[in-house]
């Protein structure tokens, strides 16, 4: 996900780009599940704080909180100019000057997430073409605001479904978006006075014991699979050793306990043959034991083997 980093200071709205793209780190968990990021990036692990904010009122391009000092915290959605916010002092009084923390004229999607701990302020809003009616969003922010409010601290992505909920911590000091997919998960993290740094993308390992060579019984081609790791997800590579040429690599991702589905195969040399790759979302490599062979499953009730791999030295 690329993404820009900026922030919004005092009531003009003067928007300073910090970085052009915000760069990705990525690192991949063990297969016990250990990782850096689970539930904290680059800090020791520890439970969110709760949210004391409450919503005072809220509908498809509009939300306020009340913080709980209760101050009062505004964010619109506003068209041809992007999230609008403003706030006031908890005696009431008058309301800041709109200020616009995200510039976009994309058509806004349904709702606006806002929530607090303390005075620190977390909002995510998306934007994208039919999203009213409930298409993906093709453009996100997440923004974060603290203390009295005049500056905030936002990170956009396009092409991406957008971020859940910040979870805040250490009394408000930091906080994290997190979002999860099926095979991973990427968090953007926040610190209070500096910003948001870099997302940090967590792939899930296939099992240990997929991991290497593995000669097809017949002879007739070799599937390599690599784990997770140097900002990528496992991979899968197989090249016929006899007849048609075919060497491509597509991405690996943990079925089951003893299963791996292999996706989004490229051909690199020659063309697509038999088991060059299996057709996808019909076929699945299982290994049932470390001491096993593997074979490839033909999906059905029940499955069943259509090749037999043994482990090679390579």
């Amino acid at each position: 996900m690329r993404f820009k980093r900026a922030k919004v200071v005092g009531s003009a709205a003067a928007l300073a780009v910090i970085a052009a793209a915000g760069s990705v780190t990525t690192v991949h968990a063990t297969e016990d599940g250990a990782s850096p990021a689970d539930g904290s990036v680059g800090e020791k692990a520890r439970a969110p704080e709760k949210i004391d904010s409450r919503v005072v009122d809220k509908d498809d391009s509009h939300i306020r909180i009340e913080l709980k000092d209760k101050r009062q915290v505004s964010l619109t959605y506003a068209k041809d100019k992007g999230l609008v916010e403003r706030h006031r002092p908890a005696e009431g009084g008058n309301w800041s000057s709109p200020k616009t923390i995200h510039k976009t004229k994309a058509e806004s999607c349904q709702g606006i997430d806002a929530r607090a701990h303390g005075d620190t302020v977390a909002v995510t809003a998306d934007w994208g073409r039919y999203c009213s009616d409930g298409e993906p969003p093709q453009e996100s922010v997440a923004a974060m605001g603290a203390g009295d409010l005049t500056e905030w601290d936002t990170a956009s992505s396009k092409g991406s479904d957008g971020w859940p909920p910040a979870k805040i911590y250490d009394g408000g000091d930091r906080a994290e978006f997190v979002a999860k997919g099926p095979h991973s998960t990427t968090t953007l993290p926040w610190k209070k006075g500096s910003g948001f740094g870099d997302e940090v993308t967590v792939y899930e390992p296939i099992p240990a014991r997929f991991v290497g060579s593995w000669r097809a019984e017949d002879g007739s081609h070799r599937v390599t699979f690599q784990q997770a790791a140097g900002g990528k997800p496992a991979t899968g590579t197989i090249e016929t050793l006899q007849g048609q040429r075919c060497l491509g690599s597509g991405v690996v991702t943990k079925k089951s306990a003893d299963g791996v589905e292999l996706g989004n195969f490229t051909v690199r040399e020659g063309a697509e043959t038999k088991n060059c790759p299996p057709e996808v979302f019909e076929h699945f490599y299982q290994v049932k034991t470390t001491e096993s062979d593997m074979r490839l499953m033909e999906l059905g009730k029940p499955p069943k083997p259509v090749a037999t791999y043994e482990r090679t030295g390579d």
